[in-house]
């Protein structure tokens, strides 16, 4: 969403701004805790900076021949300002403004401003967003960043989250379905952080558009969510789609990968091949 893209949010826990733990810790100091809260969290006047890399192929066929293969890809920095945070409703404001980009894919199709925009949200610890600048709430700026479990998770728990929004250009409804789980709690920035497998699909609602064509759809990622930050330091999600109606159809096949600089350098390679469609492996140590 947003390819299940990142809200970018560091700080304290919003049950108090003087801060709390979201791990329930083992049986020894330093072991890996034996559960985790995944919730949205950040503390005021705190910032982030994320890179991203999308890459995603194109493929568009006419009367069941190849017309189009386009290659897009787009490369974008952007940084994160947690502005406030209400303790009594759990909701922060915050601001995401995009710093550089190389490319000339349109980041408000990947729900993020263009470069020098800067968009201002309302999201609640449950991911749930609230506002998002000027855009209105059927946008893919209102699909939440990342599955909230509604309590502690275990390894090999799992939890759903469901969300519907239009589709910006022919405002045809669309659902993203996808069941989050619990792969691991791993050492992660000097801590622990959450390995997190999200799959699923985004299908179309019922609608004139959904009974004259043919859609089907794939998500599927992994995602690395830092308790103690209370964001994802880490994402890599992929994408397959196939649309078409009669002999004509287009295919795409995406990819896209981000990471937040936990240093004074970002420590992982960022690119994706889309035709690659399992993601690799979580990194060790960022």
């Amino acid at each position: 969403m947003r390819h299940l893209s990142v809200l970018l949010l560091a700080g304290v826990c919003l049950n108090s701004l003087a801060g709390c733990s979201s791990l329930r810790r083992g049986s020894s100091p330093g072991s890996a805790p034996d559960s985790i809260r995944i919730e949205i969290k950040g503390k005021p006047g705190s910032v982030a900076e994320t890179r991203y890399h999308s890459n995603a192929n194109v493929k568009s066929y006419s009367d069941q021949q190849l017309v189009r293969d386009k290659q897009e890809v787009v490369d974008f920095t952007a940084v994160t300002t947690i502005k406030a945070y209400d303790p009594t409703q759990k909701v922060m404001t915050y601001s995401v403004r995009t710093t550089q980009k190389d490319g000339t894919v349109e980041l408000h199709d990947l729900a993020f401003p263009e470069k020098g925009e800067e968009i201002e949200y309302l999201v609640r610890s449950d991911a749930t967003v609230l506002q998002a600048g000027k855009y209105p709430p059927q946008s893919l700026f209102f699909v939440p960043s990342l599955p909230v479990p509604p309590e502690e998770v275990r390894v090999g728990d799992t939890w759903p989250m469901e969300h519907t929004w239009y589709s910006s250009r022919d405002n045809i409804p669309l659902k993203l379905q996808v069941v989050g789980i619990l792969r691991g709690i791993i050492p992660c920035g000097g801590k622990f952080c959450a390995d997190i497998e999200v799959s699923g699909g985004v299908k179309l609602v019922n609608s004139a558009t959904a009974k004259n064509a043919r859609f089907e759809s794939r998500v599927w990622g992994r995602l690395l969510y830092s308790p103690d930050r209370g964001d994802i330091v880490w994402s890599e999600m992929r994408s397959q789609e196939e649309m078409g109606a009669g002999a004509d159809k287009f295919a795409v096949l995406s990819c896209m990968i981000s990471e937040t600089k936990l240093s004074a350098k970002y420590k992982t390679k960022i690119e994706c091949d889309p035709a690659i469609t399992p993601v690799q492996h979580v990194p060790a140590n960022l």
